[in-house]
């Protein structure tokens, strides 16, 4: 199994539990970027997704195993963005991507890649107006937007296609939770040992030299070393 394989199937198992929906595979391709006006103000505003009042859990997680990404699936739990009960939802995301060769070398520059990728995205009327590797996601959608049919269907093409331009990115899953603040904190316990999966890739890439003994992702890198071990046993 690789670094991540386990929190993914444990995402698949928490969506399991839920009632999800599919969503279309495909948004409005047509759908206008924003350019350099990327504001959404107060003015404009109709809808915030993962304020910090009401719970926000986002991440990313990559596998070598072409089974464990089910490439154009959108999962949206909870109400959609035209939905929304009030101004404001919950807002938990998991992207699940497909990488072909995932040397060691190479893994923390092709993370922080991907991770970067959600300040690139470029859609009028949607503004990320938070964001921090710590998970939080925080973003703000327009009056216009919502009228005119801005979806978690658009939302999830657009941030396919986004990983689709990278190379060695093969399938891109996503996986939406605007249900409740207590389904969105149900992400946190996986999202933050993905999070110390890549804090450890990162500290192993960036020093020379590794004293073990003293380190604090030991037991990280250690799980890591069992998880290879056991693939290479499977042969």
């Amino acid at each position: 199994m690789g670094m991540f394989d386990a929190i993914i199937c444990d995402v698949k198992a928490y969506v399991g539990t839920r009632a999800g929906r599919r969503l279309p595979e495909r948004g409005d391709a047509s759908w206008p970027g924003a350019g350099r006006n990327n504001l959404v103000l107060l003015a404009d505003l109709a809808l915030e997704l993962g304020n910090p009042a009401d719970g926000s859990v986002s991440f990313l997680v990559s596998t070598e195993e072409e089974a464990l990404v089910d490439d154009g699936r959108i999962t949206l739990i909870g109400p959609d963005i035209g939905e929304a009960p009030g101004p404001r939802l919950p807002f938990g995301k998991v992207v699940i991507v497909h990488v072909e060769g995932e040397e060691e070398s190479l893994r923390a520059k092709r993370h922080r890649e991907m991770f970067l990728l959600k300040f690139a995205l470029s859609l009028k009327g949607y503004m990320v107006k938070a964001a921090s590797r710590y998970m939080a996601e925080w973003s703000r959608i327009s009056k216009e937007a919502v009228d005119s049919g801005f979806s978690f269907t658009v939302l999830g093409h657009a941030l396919m296609e986004g990983y689709r331009r990278l190379d060695y990115v093969k399938a891109v899953e996503v996986v939406f939770v605007t249900s409740s603040g207590a389904d969105v904190n149900g992400l946190y316990d996986m999202g933050h040992r993905a999070l110390r999966r890549v804090d450890a890739m990162n500290k192993r890439t960036s020093e020379m030299t590794h004293d073990c003994s003293s380190c604090g992702y030991k037991d990280v890198c250690d799980e890591a070393e069992e998880l290879r071990e056991a693939r290479a046993a499977r042969g």
